[in-house]
């Protein structure tokens, strides 16, 4: 059977379905490593230091905008029209980051690309749930993971190209052409039927959407505020904003979420509750790795850039390994990726300091493949559970967790660093107590996944 799955997808028509599904997730997949490659070339030459970590914060928001409110697209539209706006939406942020002549306005796009870009990793979500039989969805969510390596690999190498040659805003533009071939093989190989008949008007839900926004504003802001009675009003805000969001999603005719995704009594919750612990425990890595490597071991820019990378090469790598595991043994590998990810924390919290920097890299690589054994499992399983009137819905919630987790674990991330001292200064000291609070503090993600494990309960 494992075979014949992966034999499966080599066959029409599934092969041109996964083929829209990877390129759907590989143009805002470039964005995210390319943009972090030619930012500080921007501001170099355009300034904006002052907000730079905003361009971040607004494509956060956009993205979790654009995959929250994906299924009332789709309700609306129908997944080709919805995954063609979605592309005009992601390219036209491209367009105005290229041309932007100062910072707020490449904030801006980076906005509007963000909401392009999160309605096409959901809606590749969606889409393995709806073009592929279940036997297919596990081996479909390891290709997604897979196809994360190629923008790992390739968007230092472009941005990094094109930035040390002066021409950082051709870098927006190289992403387009990826983005408007995913839309035009969606437009050709997609059902023309595939928009469900509605028997009520689904209206947009601008109140919980304004609500979530609201929310990922107040994490993002948090690091950059440096009273504790400024940060703690932010979080009661996001947490104030995310219990209406949901109280009022609960009682809404078109849900914006499935039901029961926060309850670990429930059959997709424990599932829910992994994917915001596992998504949440990448930030620190992702965040202050490079910066740490470069201040505590001279490391350059380029090799710190890629040190970062060895995260997610990792992530592909475990998917690999894992996707050979039957569904009998699933349990088994759901509960080993949070153990090999502590064990990962572990590592980087005794090394991060005193080196040497292969030992920082293979804690790095041991929460990749940690995550990676596992994330697939865990998706499949979420998917699986789904109510039958809720699986477009349960599909396309899983990277909106990934990505709300990730906001709060980077804004989590400023807090523990400029209170360990970073944010006054990248001294060595500040770097090597900054990297020992990150590390030891956020092991604890996933050590609680791994307790939640033992609730999922894996795809049949």
């Amino acid at each position: 059977m494992q075979a014949g799955s992966w034999a499966a997808l080599r066959r029409p028509p599934h092969v041109f379905s996964a083929v829209v599904v990877v390129l759907s997730i590989l143009a805002p997949a470039f964005s995210t490593f390319i943009t972090a490659t030619v930012l500080p070339t921007a501001i170099a030459e355009i300034g904006g230091l002052a907000i730079f970590a905003w361009a971040s914060t607004a494509y956060a928001v956009g993205s979790i905008l654009g995959s929250a409110g994906s299924s009332v697209a789709v309700a609306r539209t129908g997944m080709r029209h919805t995954v063609v706006l979605a592309v005009f939406v992601f390219v036209a942020g491209a367009a105005v980051c290229a041309l932007a002549p100062s910072m707020p306005v490449v904030v801006a796009g980076r906005a509007a690309q963000g909401l392009g870009g999160g309605v096409l990793i959901a809606s590749a979500h969606s889409m393995v749930r709806e073009l592929f039989p279940e036997d297919l969805w596990q081996r479909m969510l390891t290709t997604i993971s897979c196809a994360w390596a190629i923008p790992a690999l390739g968007g230092p190498v472009v941005g990094g190209v094109l930035a040390g040659l002066g021409h950082w805003r051709a870098a927006f533009w190289a992403m387009t052409p990826i983005a408007l071939i995913a839309a035009a093989l969606t437009w050709r190989i997609l059902p023309r039927s595939e928009r469900r008949p509605i028997t009520t008007p689904v209206r947009v839900p601008f109140g919980r959407l304004a609500l979530i926004c609201a929310s990922v504003l107040c994490i993002g802001s948090i690091a950059n505020v440096r009273a504790t009675a400024a940060r703690a009003a932010l979080l009661i805000g996001a947490a104030a904003a995310v219990a209406l969001m949901l109280r009022l999603d609960g009682k809404a005719p078109a849900r914006l979420f499935p039901t029961g995704m926060l309850s670990l009594g429930s059959r997709i919750g424990p599932g829910f509750w992994m994917v915001f612990l596992l998504g949440m425990s990448t930030t620190p890595g992702g965040v202050y790795v490079p910066l740490l490597v470069q201040v505590l071991h001279d490391v350059t820019p380029a090799a710190a850039g890629y040190l970062y990378a060895v995260q997610s090469l990792s992530w592909t790598l475990g998917s690999i390994l894992s996707a050979q595991v039957s569904a009998v043994r699933a349990r088994a590998v759901i509960a080993l990726g949070p153990l090999v990810m502590a064990t990962g924390f572990a590592g980087l919290f005794f090394t991060i300091a005193p080196g040497p920097v292969a030992a920082i890299a293979a804690g790095l690589m041991l929460v990749g493949i940690g995550i990676g054994t596992c994330w697939a499992h865990i998706g499949a399983a979420i998917l699986s559970s789904a109510r039958a009137d809720e699986g477009g819905l349960t599909a396309a919630t899983i990277p909106s967790t990934q990505l709300f987790a990730i906001a709060l674990g980077s804004a989590l991330s400023g807090v523990i660093a400029n209170a360990a001292g970073l944010g006054a200064g990248a001294s060595i000291d500040a770097a090597a107590l900054a990297g020992a609070w990150l590390f030891g503090s956020f092991v604890a993600a996933p050590l609680a996944a791994l307790v939640i494990a033992s609730r999922l309960r894996p795809a049949h």
